[in-house]
């Protein structure tokens, strides 16, 4: 059987019932926390320095989405402040944290930023790995330890497999983030030879749903909203992307000018968590990048974005006769 990506897929219209496009309801119940539950539409951005700051988390949340905090932070006190800005906006928490650490917990110890906390995220590039499965462990006991089991879930990734999803799941992942290598500011594929065709990974990992209990992330190869639709349709319960919300006004980082007026430019910087520069950026040694950086036009507000992403799933959905995502799950078909 060929392997899938995005760009090999094509969505097939159905019969449809729906009256208008504005019947379509994007929403998805994807966590537990009492308040926070639902996201009005089924989109993240990534946990990227360049992309989700503290500005980011805020507006998107406002606006149906959603953003998970970096955890790229220069000091301490940088990430204190953000976390203090996005309490005072009354907007959850969706915090990152690596496999060596635990430190980004300590603020949510504290009772007025303990109930926002919605979601730790375990990121590292290899998900499917002993360190994943001890860090969720130390997570899981932090989350009992300030009896929060029924507020906080763990969302651990990147996997390709569905073998990597059953173990995460029974290590004790809530959500698991799939994607090896999709992203345009990523290069393990090129680096390493290692990954999936995105569509494949998302349809053989979202088999695994409903018998273990845990929801899908669909994370990186993102080029356009046909991309996110094609994702949903291949079982995820949302989508995780960069390069859409990159070069917002949002996105943390200077806007950058080329050129001079009448003719100037303006543009952003967009770089891959583990490219040379990042690693840089936060200390590391800049050795074993799996990342690029680059210029990202500059695309003005993030609310832009977010309506383009709405319209278009919104028809995606009304060509499948799907007025939700649980019925565009069922009705979504494609051919290569």
């Amino acid at each position: 059987m060929k392997l899938l990506d995005y760009s090999d897929v094509y969505l097939t219209p159905s019969y449809s019932e729906l009256e208008s496009r504005s019947h379509v309801d994007l929403s998805v119940k994807l966590f537990n926390h009492p308040q926070f539950h639902t996201l009005a539409m089924p989109v993240i951005a990534a946990n990227m320095k360049t992309v989700s700051g503290s500005q980011m988390v805020v507006n998107l949340h406002k606006l149906g989405a959603m953003a998970i905090l970096h955890r790229f932070h220069q000091t301490p006190d940088e990430y204190h402040n953000d976390c203090d800005f996005i309490v005072s906006e009354q907007c959850p928490l969706d915090i990152s944290v690596g496999v060596n650490d635990l430190s980004a917990l300590q603020p949510f110890e504290q009772a007025d930023k303990k109930g926002y906390l919605r979601s730790i995220t375990i990121d590292i590039a290899h998900g499917h790995h002993e360190k994943m499965k001890t860090q969720i462990g130390h997570v899981k006991a932090w989350i009992h330890k300030h009896e929060l089991d029924d507020q906080v879930d763990i969302i651990a990734g990147n996997v390709c497999t569905p073998e990597a999803v059953k173990d995460l799941s029974a290590w004790g992942a809530d959500i698991v983030k799939v994607g090896i290598g999709p992203g345009s500011a990523c290069t393990t594929r090129i680096m390493t030879g290692y990954g999936i065709p995105q569509f494949s990974a998302i349809l053989t990992c979202a088999e695994k749903k409903a018998e273990l209990g845990v929801k899908i992330i669909a994370d990186g190869g993102i080029t356009s909203v046909g991309d996110i639709a094609k994702a949903l349709a291949a079982g995820a319960d949302a989508i995780m992307t960069g390069s859409l919300f990159a070069g917002t006004k949002e996105s943390p980082g200077p806007k950058l000018r080329r050129g001079n007026y009448p003719n100037e430019t303006f543009y952003k910087s967009y770089m891959g968590s583990a490219s040379f520069e990042s690693k840089l950026n936060t200390g590391n040694s800049g050795n074993h990048t799996e990342g690029v950086s680059m210029e990202i036009p500059y695309k003005g507000a993030v609310k832009y974005a977010i309506k383009d992403i709405n319209d278009g799933l919104c028809s995606a959905f009304s060509y499948a006769g799907a007025s939700n995502l649980d019925e565009f799950h069922a009705k979504a078909k494609w051919v290569t």
